[in-house]
């Protein structure tokens, strides 16, 4: 795979292999195919998500920090 989904691009392609199934509009050895096609896509959603909430973690902590440490000296000198 030469290029990663987006995250709504693997949600609206999983959506639509779960239609399929549940529809019946597939024979076994395809639902198969579209079960496993269906576990990449939620592995890359969760990477992506997990990647979204490292991102999020770095930001908060810098900003936790920065507030804190001007909060300290404000305190400080009075």
């Amino acid at each position: 795979m030469a290029k990663k989904k987006t995250f709504e691009a693997s949600v609206e392609e999983l959506e639509a292999l779960i239609e399929r199934i549940e529809a019946g509009e597939i024979g076994l050895e395809e639902a198969l195919k579209h079960y496993e096609k269906g576990t990449q896509l939620i592995a890359n959603c969760r990477g992506i998500l997990d990647s979204a909430q490292k991102k999020i973690a770095e930001l908060t902590g810098e900003q936790d920090s920065g507030a804190g440490s001007g909060a300290g000296l404000g305190s400080g000198d009075g």
